[in-house]
């Protein structure tokens, strides 16, 4: 009997657990129209009146629907939901101010309050799993308080809702679920007494062994003990989560009149305070975008520009005032938003070595016009761009398209990427200072399949290979395109020590090499001559090569013996030289001298000349007048001489 009245006592105090299970909230700005959805139930936030500032909804849960009305600081109750009506600011934009008690969330549900979404993924004894998603961004959390951007959740998750003694018959209910215990059944089998515990949930039965657990509808249940078949020792979680949502501000801040605060990409400045605070968002040079005058009352106006809602939140009797931010990153205005340059490079493929042109397209797939587009092609490695590459546009007006062309010339073969194409273009933005802004675009890769060529080339020389020194000897050298390709070439001649080259104007000199620039085509041929004059005797190897950007694609080579023509004493005989010279004076003399030299001049015919050669050299020479006045000087001055010299004998004496 003791044990039946403290079994009774615990089922008194385990009942009081269920009555403690709190629901799930949602407070802050949503904006209009939007909507919130609670499992299969959702509201939608149609319209507001700029009069009294009622809020048009429609609800709806899959099956019926009725639209409502209701004004600041009114509520509705559906089911297990109320909803409040707190405040509303309208503008262009318009937001309200709503306060939302709503039921526990199960596993694989999904609640939404504007452009916030949360899913409840999993439940469990050691907490639940969550995903809150704005847009395209979302984020898994397990943890029971987080942030994600500006919302603030908090999760009670897995409550247990009964622990103790349970009399068959008796229920367990939480937020309108109801778990019975029906029967219990003890069965003797040849492993022992096997006790069950069996549960309705919803009409339909579920049997659980004393010391086991299992799932019951929305209860999760766990048997410890059975006494007899009428009592029976459970614990029982509600397998749901309570989520609290709070949409906070991006900003809360406080200003003075005059003052400004940075919100986002603008600037926003308290002008005044007179019935009501006037403000002005800016651009970075200081240009205002909007202005509003904001209050506290229930319905009152909203400063909004671009992605960016200010609304007063209180003022003092001096004036200050504390504001609210909601920002947007999704509306922000972005000048890529509005300007766009869309460029495509394509090119059905081509050859390696082989010219081959490339499409560029280029259109203005924005709503602004772009004007002085710059483009350019940038060509990858072993890619040789053969045309012009850089164009300049003064305008492209909204899907306006122009197709440009330009040559390429591979080097290599395979499946390539060949280059892209890089703009530059100015577009209006009205973020910009001066109210434009540069813009720099890309094209896509060109990635197309070069067959790859056949270079070749036949080199044929032609010359004597013995000769004289001093004397000239031609080499012809004929070079064949036997390719299948035009690729640039050079015939480069090496020289060696001992041999010159005649100039020809065709090929250029680099030390002791000859090279001449050869452009064929496939089949065509070309012969080069060569004017080569040894100057040493000896073996002499002339290397012949013919070069392309792969190499060395054919060599040859000629070996010249150079020898010295032979010679003979007895071919010696006398030249005569007669050299005749002519001296200019103050008259006119000319004084020959002749004299006679021997010496041999060898030719090839092994034949002596003798030869006269005549040439000037000046003669030293004396007028007659002049030699008449060096005479008498010479005279006075030797008897000068005499008479000196007997008065220095008389004197002596």
């Amino acid at each position: 009997m003791r044990k039946l009245w403290g079994i009774a006592v615990m089922i008194i105090f385990t009942l009081s657990l269920a009555g403690g299970v709190s629901a799930s909230s949602f407070g802050g700005w949503i904006g209009v129209p939007g909507f919130i959805t609670l499992g299969k139930t959702t509201i939608e936030l149609r319209d507001v009146s700029l009069d009294d500032g009622s809020l048009m909804m429609v609800l709806s849960n899959g099956s019926s629907s009725s639209t409502l009305i209701l004004k600041p600081g009114q509520n509705l109750t559906f089911g297990r939901t109320t909803l409040t009506y707190l405040r509303l600011l309208v503008n262009s934009e318009s937001l309200v101010l709503l306060k939302v008690n709503f039921s526990y969330v199960f596993p694989g549900q999904n609640i939404t309050f504007g452009d916030y979404r949360i899913s409840l993924l999993s439940i469990g004894s050691s907490g639940a799993k969550l995903r809150v998603s704005k847009g395209n961004q979302s984020k898994d959390f397990t943890s029971s308080d987080f942030t994600f951007k500006n919302v603030h959740v908090r999760v009670s998750a897995y409550p247990k809702v009964f622990d103790g003694y349970l009399k068959r018959g008796g229920n367990v209910s939480a937020y309108g679920y109801t778990l019975t215990f029906s029967n219990a059944t003890v069965e003797n089998t040849t492993g022992g007494l096997v006790e069950t515990v069996i549960f309705t949930y919803k009409n339909d039965t579920y049997p659980v062994e004393v010391g086991k657990e299992a799932d019951v509808g929305v209860f999760h249940v766990k048997v410890e003990d059975l006494a007899g078949v009428d009592y029976a020792k459970v614990v029982v979680n509600f397998i749901g989560a309570s989520v609290d949502v709070e949409r906070v501000p991006d900003m809360t801040f406080t200003l003075s009149p005059g003052q400004t605060q940075k919100v986002g990409p603008y600037v926003l400045k308290y002008e005044d305070y007179f019935e009501g605070a006037t403000v002005s968002l800016r651009n970075p040079c200081g240009k205002v975008l909007s202005s509003a005058r904001l209050s506290t009352a229930s319905v009152s106006t909203l400063l909004y520009y671009g992605g960016v809602a200010v609304g007063l939140e209180s003022v003092t009797t001096d004036g200050t005032a504390t504001f609210f931010a909601l920002v947007d990153e999704a509306r922000i205005p972005r000048v890529d938003k509005v300007a766009n340059l869309l460029i495509s490079v394509s090119s059905e493929g081509g050859k390696q070595y082989a010219p081959m042109t490339v499409s560029v397209r280029v259109k203005n797939t924005g709503t602004v016009d772009l004007s002085n587009v710059s483009l350019k092609f940038v060509p990858a490695g072993d890619v040789e761009l053969i045309s012009k590459g850089s164009w300049l546009l003064s305008k492209i007006k909204p899907d306006e398209e122009k197709t440009l062309q330009v040559e390429l010339l591979p080097h290599r073969s395979g499946n390539l990427t060949l280059g892209h194409v890089e703009a530059k273009a100015v577009a209006p933005f009205e973020l910009a200072c001066g109210g434009y802004t540069v813009l720099n675009f890309r094209s896509n890769d060109l990635r197309v399949n070069v067959e790859p060529s056949r270079v070749s080339y036949g080199l044929r020389v032609e010359s004597s290979n013995r000769t004289l020194i001093y004397r000239p000897l031609v080499v012809n050298i004929t070079v064949t395109n036997t390719g299948d390709v035009s690729v640039p070439a050079n015939l480069t001649v090496s020289l060696p020590q001992g041999v010159a080259v005649e100039p020809n104007g065709v090929f250029s000199s680099a030390g002791n090499l000859m090279i001449a620039p050869l452009s064929l085509l496939p089949g065509e041929n070309a012969t080069l001559s060569l004017r080569v004059i040894p100057y040493m005797e000896g073996t002499k190897e002339l290397d012949f090569r013919v070069e392309t950007p792969l190499g060395v694609v054919n060599s040859s080579a000629l070996s010249l013996h150079v020898a010295t023509p032979p010679t003979s004493p007895k071919n010696e005989t006398p030249v005569t030289v007669t050299e005749t010279t002519t001296a200019p004076c103050n008259g006119t003399a000319t004084v020959t001298e002749t004299h006679t030299t021997t010496h041999t001049e060898t030719k090839t015919e092994t034949k002596t000349k003798t030869s006269v050669t005549t040439s000037i050299s000046p003669v030293p020479y004396t007028p007659v007048s002049s030699k008449v006045l060096w005479s008498v000087l010479g005279f006075v001055l030797g008897v000068l001489v005499i008479i000196t010299f007997a008065w220095y004998q008389a004197r002596k004496g």
